[in-house]
């Protein structure tokens, strides 16, 4: 079986690999990998941005869809043939979050989707949506789930303003479910030539921080001086002070990414106590709340954005490029053809 393995922190470290193809165990299903999706967090564990000091060796990626190649004893919901894909967290079933499960997770520490083939607990695994291709289905563990989440499910956002930043994979889950449940919908986005696109997937306003001096007073004017009342955090950084001035009163701020760091320098506090903010984390999600997103998704018909297609052969660049330059829509692995 051809794999990747993460041996240390840095590019140099992730190697090829041929591991001896084994037999799935009680209560677990073997699956051929059709499609593995790619996350900034790949990125940013072999370049040791993230958690440099978790155990190696293990196969990266931590998103993935195939078909059911083979079934352990005990195996129920399963079979031969079926398309699944993989629930990131796997030892986070339901409930609430304990960070117990950080342990569980794929691609690190735990092997993930970048192998030709790989098992997994039956629980760890959900059905692919009938109308979702292998590589749409790929991009929703950690991403979608991500997004459906932070919108708190979504909760009562009918007529509500939601602010997007970026055109990342959550970013773009994000505008997608808040679009089809009625929100209102703030997206930050250099990308002038995605805007119309970001239009069609639902976007109410479009603010260019390229062109635009004052990202705060353009956000608060576009939303008719009233704020924002739910944010999906994915930059971190310094970018929480402004996202904080950007909210309307008992505003929601969801803390998703890092992209612009962990430090954050200023007055955090006084805005939060002005407003009466909440600020929460999100990690992803458990299994239950996965099988919620994935009927939502199957009920609106929504087909998640696809980003640049790689070959098995090419993860290392396909990694890298998600770090250096991310693409519209998540870019994906392709193992063999649909």
């Amino acid at each position: 079986m051809r794999a990747y393995e993460l041996t240390g922190n840095g590019f140099e470290a992730l190697i090829p690999i041929n591991r001896e193809d084994t037999s799935p165990g009680p209560g677990e299903v073997k699956i051929k990998t059709g499609v593995a999706s790619i996350n900034y967090r790949d990125y940013a564990l072999i370049e040791g941005i993230y958690q440099p000091d978790l155990t190696k060796p293990f196969i990266p990626l931590s998103d993935g869809a195939g078909a059911v190649v083979e079934i352990g004893d005990d195996v129920t919901h399963f079979a031969i043939g079926d398309r699944v894909l993989g629930h990131y967290t796997t030892g986070w079933l339901d409930g609430p979050f304990v960070s117990t499960n950080h342990a569980t997770k794929l691609g690190g520490p735990l092997d993930g989707w970048l192998a030709e083939t790989v098992i997994l607990p039956e629980a760890a695994l959900l059905p692919v949506p009938d109308h979702m291709t292998l590589a749409e289905a790929a991009t929703l563990p950690v991403s979608g789930l991500t997004a459906w989440t932070a919108l708190d499910e979504p909760n009562d956002l009918t007529g509500k303003w939601v602010l997007i930043e970026g055109t990342g994979s959550v970013s773009l889950s994000a505008l997608q479910i808040a679009h089809a449940v009625g929100a209102k919908t703030v997206v930050m986005s250099g990308r002038q030539d995605r805007h119309e696109t970001l239009y069609e997937l639902g976007a109410t306003k479009i603010i260019d921080y390229h062109t635009t001096d004052d990202m705060v007073g353009a956000v608060l004017n576009a939303t008719g001086n009233h704020g924002i009342d739910m944010a999906v955090e994915v930059l971190g950084g310094e970018q929480l002070l402004q996202t904080t001035a950007m909210m309307a009163d008992e505003g929601s701020i969801a803390i998703v990414g890092f992209l612009k760091g962990f430090d954050v320098h200023g007055n955090l506090i006084g805005p939060l106590l002005a407003r009466q903010l909440s600020l929460r984390a999100v990690s992803v999600g458990s299994r239950t709340q996965f099988e919620r997103y994935l009927e939502f998704l199957s009920r609106n018909r929504i087909h998640p954005v696809v980003g640049t297609h790689f070959p098995f052969q090419e993860a290392a660049t396909a990694i890298h490029d998600r770090g250096k330059t991310p693409s519209f829509g998540k870019p994906v692995i392709i193992f063999d053809n649909e």
